[in-house]
């Protein structure tokens, strides 16, 4: 294995669990707003604190989708992992859309934003899981040689 197939399956693996990371910051900033609440209202500056976690890693998160895709493009392992990593990369961009329109729409449509972030999971977790599943198979770059010819 080439030494950027091997950064490859670290990032998808990094990613996945900053994904999952993402997804604790929400539920911090759910957590936080209801604890502040305490039997009244808050504001939205305070709405936005417990959630500013949550926002500022949601960019790092889309960086991260981009660096996948660019080392997918690098580190060549194979035409469906590529479009895999562009696919992902196309969801977390429309999971940051979602954020920023969600406001301004029914809050059905808001709803989608949590549901993307679980099909970005699977998408994640389902590509980590071919690079190691690929590993722990003892199947390298190359093909398994040939079993020697019945004698």
């Amino acid at each position: 294995m080439t030494a950027l197939r091997s950064i490859f399956k670290w990032w998808v693996a990094i990613l996945l669990f900053g994904v999952l990371l993402q997804i604790a910051f929400a539920g911090y900033g759910a957590f936080y707003a209801a604890d502040k609440v305490d039997g009244g209202t808050i504001d939205e500056d305070t709405f936005s604190d417990g959630f500013g976690l949550h926002t500022g890693f949601g960019y790092i998160i889309f960086l991260g989708a981009l660096l996948l895709v660019i080392l997918a493009l690098l580190a060549r392992p194979g035409k469906r992992k590529v479009w895999h990593s562009v696919a992902i990369l196309g969801l977390v961009i429309l999971q940051v859309l979602l954020a920023w329109f969600g406001y301004g729409v029914p809050a059905v449509f808001g709803a989608l934003h949590p549901l993307n972030a679980f099909v970005i999971v699977g998408a994640v977790g389902s590509l980590a899981a071919m690079e190691w599943k690929k590993g722990r198979m003892g199947m390298g770059d190359r093909a398994a040689p040939a079993p020697p010819p019945a004698a």
